[in-house]
C-alpha cells in the first residue's frame, strides 16, 4: 500500500512583530478635593443648623406668654387698688416690667392714671401716702353717679355763704348709697392729714351742702384752698 500524505497546518500569518505579553492599562489618578473644601463643607452645615435651633427658640419665646395685671375700669392717680381693679391676663411681653402679682399690687397707690384694659406697669404703683378715710354724704342731685376710681373736686355751700371749694382734686375709693339721703351716695375718699379737720368742720355746719364733679384732664394745680372761716361762723 501506498504511503498517505500528512497535512501539516501551516502557521497563522503574523500581524507583527512579536513583543512578548501586552503591557497593563494605566490606572487612572482621581482628582482628590481639597481639605478646605471639607471645612467650609461642615461650616456651612453647622451654620444651618445653628440658626434652625436659634429660629425654633425665638418661635417658641414668641409664642410664649406670661400672666400680667391689668386694671379692671379707668382709674385716677391716687387711687388706692382693690382686688376688683385688677386682673390676670395672659400676654406676650418677653421681660416685661408689668405686675404680675396681685396680692403685692393691693393697697398701693397709683402714681399715675390708668385705663381700663390697660397693663399694670411696676413703675405706675407706689406705697399709698399716709390719708384719712372719710365717708362724705352726698344728697341726690349733688353729684353726677360715682365710682370708685374718678377724680372729684368738692363745693361747700351754705344758707351764709357761696359755693367754696373744699377740696380741689381727690381720688373716689369707694361709692355706696347713702342712708337716709332720698337716693343719695356715700363717697369714701382718703384725706391728707392736712385736710381732715377742713372736711370734717364743713360737715358739721348746720345746712351745709357738699357737691361733687368729675375732673377730667390733667391733674390741678396745687393752689392753695380758700379759707373756711366766714362759712363756718355764720353757719354756726
Amino acid at each position: 500500500m501506498g504511503q498517505m500524505a500528512r497535512v501539516v497546518p501551516s502557521p497563522a500569518p503574523s500581524t507583527g512583530p512579536s513583543a512578548g505579553p501586552s503591557p497593563a492599562s494605566p490606572v487612572p489618578r482621581r482628582t482628590r478635593a481639597p481639605r478646605w473644601l471639607d471645612l467650609r463643607l461642615a461650616g456651612g452645615i453647622a451654620l444651618v443648623l445653628l440658626a434652625v435651633v436659634v429660629g425654633a427658640r425665638l418661635f417658641s419665646t414668641a409664642q410664649r406668654t406670661e400672666p400680667v395685671l391689668a386694671v379692671t375700669r379707668d382709674l385716677a392717680a391716687g387711687t388706692v387698688l382693690r382686688a376688683g381693679d385688677l386682673t390676670v391676663v395672659q400676654v406676650r411681653v418677653p421681660g416685661s416690667t408689668y405686675l404680675d402679682d396681685r396680692g403685692a399690687a393691693v393697697g398701693k397707690a397709683l402714681t399715675r392714671p390708668v385705663s381700663a384694659g390697660e397693663l399694670l406697669p411696676a413703675g405706675a404703683v407706689a406705697q399709698a401716702p399716709a390719708t384719712t378715710t372719710l365717708s362724705v354724704p352726698l344728697a341726690a342731685g349733688s353729684a353726677p353717679s360715682l365710682r370708685a376710681g374718678q377724680r372729684i373736686g368738692l363745693w361747700l355751700s351754705t344758707p351764709a355763704c357761696a359755693s367754696v371749694v373744699l377740696l380741689a382734686e381727690v381720688p373716689v375709693q369707694q361709692v355706696a348709697p347713702a342712708a337716709g339721703l332720698g337716693g343719695g351716695q356715700d363717697v369714701v375718699i382718703g384725706v391728707r392729714p392736712d385736710q381732715v379737720e377742713r372736711v370734717i368742720g364743713a360737715l358739721a355746719i348746720d345746712k351745709a351742702v357738699v357737691r361733687a364733679g368729675v375732673l377730667t384732664g390733667s391733674a390741678a394745680n396745687a393752689a392753695a384752698l380758700p379759707p373756711l372761716t366766714d362759712c363756718l361762723r355764720q353757719g354756726r
